[in-house]
């Protein structure tokens, strides 16, 4: 098993510890965002999940996306309102591009009808229809167990008429409109011998709500800024640690982060707790926000 792999592993043990539920079933589905596409047109599919009154807490797996060639392109993905908060593989497309693959976790799972996992942005070139279809689903239960779910898998149809008046390119309106820098977030450092050849890494993971993160700039002790993932390898694996995280979002706002100090080496199971008590927090204060808001009087 590679150290990839071991990474996404780990990870997925770490979210299917939390809080233990009664498990059930589920649904994932496609959903487009709207029922008339042209050619021209860029729309958006939304992969969902019905938790069927079930806390699940890890789903993975594959969408197939099928055409007759040159009808459509798969230009951008969008983590945008998700309902993860961790990504140990963000979705990303085959070689031959028919294949959409992700994993993805919450800590403390979520029990929500029509959960958006991600967005797919898609522009259609020519008449046909577009298959989209999920494919080795695997849903875990937030039972402590790691338990597996029965999982209805369903398809989605997209017909692609002819050329209309006027195209519609939805994906650039939601750019154009988002002017909000992604959400604070932190940068935490460890070390673990079954990773990156035990060296010292950074780890961080910001929020965005709008567009969706595109990506992260990593400026170690002032050198210039490299662009990374969520996890950086320090080229400097001295006992000091001076980091400058920018995260960006689609739309190119951004949020920076900095880290300086002592870099410790903490074990990678100590990683996971931290950053996943982060998140906890964050989908915590989220939810207290929005039941202020909802409790306010009306004006």
């Amino acid at each position: 098993m590679n150290k990839k792999n071991n990474f996404k592993y780990i990870v997925l043990a770490a979210l299917i510890a939390f809080i233990p539920s009664t498990a059930s079933a589920a649904t994932v589905y496609l959903e487009a965002s709207r029922n008339s596409v042209s050619v021209g047109d860029t729309f958006i599919i939304s992969a969902k999940i019905n938790s069927e009154n079930t806390v699940i807490n890890t789903v993975e797996g594959d969408i197939g996306f099928k055409s007759a060639a040159g009808v459509s392109v798969v230009k951008e993905f969008s983590l945008a309102g998700s309902a993860f908060g961790l990504w140990p593989r963000t979705p990303s497309l085959s070689q031959d591009e028919q294949t959409i693959s992700f994993v993805g976790g919450v800590p403390g799972g979520f029990n929500i009808e029509g959960a958006t996992l991600f967005r797919i942005i898609v522009e259609a070139k020519k008449e046909g229809s577009i298959t989209i279809n999920p494919q080795n689903i695997v849903a875990y239960a937030n039972d402590g167990s790691g338990t597996k779910l029965p999982v209805t898998l369903k398809n989605l149809v997209v017909n692609v008429g002819p050329k209309a008046a006027s195209v519609q390119d939805e994906w650039s309106t939601i750019i154009a409109s988002d002017t909000t820098p992604p959400e604070d977030f932190v940068i935490v450092l460890g070390q673990d011998n079954s990773l990156f050849d035990g060296k010292k890494f950074a780890f961080f993971s910001a929020v965005d709500n709008q567009s969706g993160i595109s990506h992260y700039d990593v400026s170690e002790s002032g050198m210039p800024a490299v662009r990374s993932g969520s996890t950086y390898v320090l080229k400097d694996q001295g006992d000091e640690a001076k980091l400058a995280v920018t995260a960006y979002d689609k739309a190119g706002n951004k949020k920076s982060a900095e880290y300086t100090g002592v870099a410790s080496g903490i074990s990678w199971p100590i990683i996971i707790i931290i950053v996943l008590v982060v998140v906890i927090a964050w989908f915590i204060y989220k939810k207290w926000k929005r039941s202020k808001i909802n409790a306010s009087p009306a004006i």
